[in-house]
């Protein structure tokens, strides 16, 4: 395999361009898919076998283009979701479905059910990203392996192209100390794997300890033996069309630890555990900063614009259970299609908080969510101890918000709105346009709990 090299090149894109779209230019010993094929605008495009999870077809597009999906087999049933996309695809033969798309999307297109579709990635072109002191460029038509945990250092822009597959993990940061790191970009349409990692040893597959000013753009990331994408204590982030494609255990999609101004947008997340996670002072992986007395609130965190896939594990849009900082607040979930969440476990569930430890969550925001297919727990705000907890002392939760709120669901949906104490209280929690089935929750719908004080659905809204 070619190896990791810096260039301070400029980037450039090695990529067969026909008119809207252009398909990458990958290296002859690429995997590619034995379940799928893909053409787009009448050119091949690559499909990155992704394990269990399904397989993945990134190209760019600057205005629409035509699909062809072919299949290994006859084609019994399709579907391309989001629904709310509202896909029309046409079977052409026993085996070949094609659609049109009208711009950039992120689409998950299932053949005979739902286990192991393939998902179409229609990227932005990349743009050129920030001038920064140092940069290095993996190349399409390339493959690299970087080993474990590659450093990333401040002032440094790292471009994956589309067409590059990058095996091993990336990190930033110290987690011994409270150093911080400063202005970082890791961009481009290329892929990121963790499927050279041995298992059963686990790594996080990019971590980012500290950093300010931080920007996440393009990437494709598939087999990641732990959390896909984690920040810890960082501040100043943009996360934009990212896409994870995993069934492996302890896979969250997207970990924000104790960070600070950050927006996650236009992200495609297929997970087995947890697909996004506000969570607050974690020391796992022994990152030792949260010893120094440094603050571990998170607050001000926008995710919006996104399409998710929880599997068997875990919950959609969580925060918690680690909520080891005086605060978490200021959290919006905006406009997102849920195209799954399978979770079945007890707690488990679609909009879920599970304080933990002592952070006081407050101002939580939940609006137009669209969920295609859930199972069990609709909603989970719950103040508790668990396995996970370590503060000795229990938070509270305050000010959460849904608006605009649809669900649909073969089974039971159950809502769970639950205190622990009189200080460590759920309370002021508004449904505002809630519906399960579209039929529209009721203030009766909720069980009443003893630590659960202020929870209405507005009479008078469908």
């Amino acid at each position: 395999m070619a190896r990791f090299v810096a260039t301070a090149a400029a980037l450039t894109f090695a990529c067969a361009a026909y008119g809207a779209s252009r398909v990458y230019e990958y290296s002859p010993d690429a995997p590619r898919s034995e379940r799928f094929s893909l053409s787009v605008d009448g050119k091949d495009c690559l499909v990155y076998p992704a394990g269990g999870a399904g397989d993945v077809a990134p190209f760019d597009v600057d205005g629409g283009a035509r699909l062809r999906v072919k299949y290994f087999e006859d084609i019994k049933t399709a579907s391309v979701r989001p629904l709310s996309k509202n896909v029309k695809f046409e079977k052409s033969g026993a085996r070949e479905i094609e659609f049109s798309i009208d711009g950039p999307c992120r689409l998950a297109v299932e053949i005979n059910g739902r286990e192991r579709p393939l998902f179409v990635f229609a990227n932005p072109p990349a743009n050129p990203p920030a001038k920064r002191a140092n940069s290095v460029v993996f190349r399409a038509g390339e493959i690299y392996d970087v080993g474990l945990d590659k450093k990333i250092a401040s002032d440094t822009s790292v471009v994956v192209e589309g067409g590059a597959i990058v095996y091993g993990t990336f990190a930033a940061g110290d987690p011994e100390t409270a150093d911080p790191t400063r202005n970082i970009s890791l961009s481009g349409n290329g892929i990121i794997s963790g499927e050279t990692i041995p298992r059963p040893q686990e790594r996080r597959e990019i971590t980012f300890l500290k950093t300010k000013s931080l920007e996440v753009s393009g990437i494709t990331v598939v087999h990641p033996t732990n959390w896909a994408i984690a920040l810890f204590a960082c501040e100043g982030v943009k996360i934009d069309n990212v896409k994870v494609v995993s069934d492996s255990p302890r896979d969250d999609g997207i970990d924000l630890v104790s960070c600070k101004n950050a927006a996650v947008e236009n992200c495609f997340l297929r997970t087995r555990d947890d697909c996004i996670a506000v969570k607050a002072g974690v020391d796992y992986g022994g990152i030792k900063f949260f010893e120094t007395g440094i603050d571990a609130s998170s607050e001000n965190i926008l995710v919006k614009n996104c399409s998710i896939w929880n599997g068997i594990w875990g919950n959609a849009l969580e925060i918690g259970f680690e909520t080891r900082g005086d605060e978490i607040k200021n959290v919006s979930f905006e406009n997102i299609d849920i195209l799954r969440a399978l979770g079945a476990g007890g707690d488990e569930g679609v909009l879920t908080i599970h304080n933990g430890d002592r952070a006081k969550i407050s101002n939580i925001l939940y609006k137009d969510i669209r969920a295609e297919e859930a199972e069990g727990c609709a909603v989970n705000i719950r103040v508790l101890h668990s396995r996970y907890s370590r503060d000795k002392e229990r938070g509270s939760v305050s000010g959460v918000r849904f608006e605009n709120v649809s669900m649909r669901s073969e089974k039971p949906l159950k809502i769970k709105i639950e205190g622990y104490g009189k200080n460590s209280a759920v309370e002021n929690v508004v449904f505002d346009n809630f519906s399960i089935n579209s039929a529209p929750l009721k203030a009766g719908d909720i069980p009443p709990s003893e630590f659960a004080k202020n929870i209405s659905a507005p009479a008078g809204r469908p």
